[in-house]
C-alpha cells in the first residue's frame, strides 16, 4: 500500500499539522514564481511573442487538461476528491472550442504533444492510484487558473489584438473567483490527510510546478 493510499482515512490532529493549503502554498513558492517567471511566459505576457505562441500553448493545455479531468473523472467519488470535483472548473472543452477558433475545424489533425508536455501528461496519469498525489495536480492547475490566470486574456488583448480563442480562462458559472477560491482552499484542509499524505501531496505539487515549467522552456525554445 502506498503512503497516498494509506493516509485516506486519517484526519490530521489539531494544532500540529498545518492547514493544507498553506502548506502547499509554502512548499511551492519557489517553482510557482519560478514558473511565472519563465521566458516564455514573460515575452508572451509582455507583448514580445505573438499569436503563433499563444496557440501553441493553448495546443499542449489540451494534453494537460485530457490528462487531468479523464484521471480525475475516474476517481472523482475517491474521499480526497469528491470534495474538490466540481464540472464547472473543466477545462478541456474550453481549450478545444479555443482552438476550433484558433486553428479552424480540422485543429486536432496534426496535433501532438510535445515532449515535456508528454512527460507532465504521464505524470499526472501515474497518480491515478495515489490520491493524494493527484490532488496536488488538482489543486496547482485550477487554482492557478482563478488566480494568475485570469490576468492573462487582458494582456493578450492588449498586446496581440486577441480576444476570441481565451474561453480557457473564463469559468461559466463562477461568478466570483475569491470566494471560490476560498472554499476550494477550505475543501483541501478538511481532506483526511495526515502529516505523511500532506508531504506526498507537497512533493507531487513541487513536481507539477517543475513540469509545467519545462513545458513553457520547450515552448520557448521552439519560439
Amino acid at each position: 500500500m502506498n503512503a497516498a493510499t494509506s493516509t485516506t482515512d486519517q484526519t490530521p490532529a489539531s494544532g500540529d499539522i498545518p492547514l493544507l493549503s498553506r502548506h502547499l502554498r509554502e512548499a511551492t513558492a519557489r517553482v510557482h514564481e519560478e514558473a511565472e517567471h519563465s521566458t516564455f511566459m514573460a515575452d508572451l505576457l509582455g507583448g514580445r511573442s505573438g499569436r503563433e505562441a499563444f496557440v501553441a500553448l493553448t495546443e499542449q493545455l489540451w494534453f494537460v487538461y485530457s490528462a487531468l479531468e479523464e484521471t480525475v473523472d475516474a476517481r472523482a467519488d475517491h474521499p480526497l476528491l469528491a470534495p474538490l470535483h466540481d464540472p464547472r472548473l473543466r477545462r478541456r472543452g474550453a481549450l478545444e472550442r479555443d482552438l476550433r477558433s484558433l486553428r479552424g475545424d480540422a485543429w486536432r489533425a496534426g496535433l501532438a504533444a510535445r515532449s515535456a508536455t508528454g512527460e507532465y501528461a504521464r505524470r499526472i496519469r501515474d497518480c491515478a492510484d495515489e490520491p493524494a498525489r493527484l490532488v496536488a495536480h488538482h489543486y496547482t492547475r485550477y487554482l492557478g487558473d482563478l488566480s494568475g490566470g485570469q490576468v492573462i486574456p487582458p494582456l493578450l488583448a492588449r498586446h496581440y489584438g486577441l480576444t476570441d480563442g481565451v474561453d480557457f480562462y473564463r469559468f461559466d458559472g463562477i461568478e466570483k473567483t475569491k470566494p471560490y477560491k476560498d472554499a476550494y482552499r477550505a475543501a483541501l484542509d478538511a481532506l483526511p490527510l495526515d502529516a505523511t499524505g500532506r508531504e506526498v501531496a507537497a512533493a507531487e505539487a513541487v513536481e507539477a510546478f517543475r513540469l509545467n515549467t519545462a513545458m513553457f522552456e520547450e515552448l520557448g525554445r521552439a519560439a
